[in-house]
């Protein structure tokens, strides 16, 4: 199935392309908004097999507070090819023990801040993508796809 401008698919999934940016990039510069100011900082993401991403943050952090008010935000991953993915999307905030046990396991470097799942400090961030845009080389239009809600 080709991904074209505003394709709608019914699934979850993310397509090669955009996949593998994601896969290649050390971090996703994550934009939240707040006061009247957009509010970038890069973290470290996990990329599940159904499109969704998962990272960690304190619950006394500013994208916290940022992220309880407006959960929308956008995520630009860069590769070491230069080439880079933009996702949007919808965050939840509340993954409990389990989706922190699975996160802990899928990114050890997590256990550098939080010990256990248990630990009362540790907010699970899980990203709902609902627009994907990439590109290819050089200066040319975003491919995009978006998800159903």
């Amino acid at each position: 199935m080709a991904f074209t401008d505003s394709t709608v698919v019914g699934i979850m999934s993310i397509p090669p392309t955009p996949r593998e940016i994601i896969e290649r990039a050390p971090y996703g510069s994550l934009a939240t908004y707040a006061n009247g100011h957009p509010r970038v900082r890069p973290m470290a993401f996990v990329l599940l097999d159904d499109g969704r991403l998962w990272s960690s943050t304190y619950h006394c952090s500013g994208k916290f507070l940022e992220l309880q008010t407006n959960p929308h935000v956008e995520i630009c991953f860069v590769d070491d090819r230069k080439l880079h993915v933009r996702i949007e999307g919808i965050v939840s905030l509340d993954g409990g023990p389990e989706k922190k046990r699975e996160l802990l396991e899928r990114n050890p470097k997590v256990r550098r801040h939080f010990p256990d799942e248990l630990d009362p400090k540790f907010v699970h961030i899980e990203v709902r993508p609902s627009r994907i845009r990439w590109k290819k080389m050089g200066f040319c239009e975003y491919e995009s796809f978006e998800f159903e809600s």
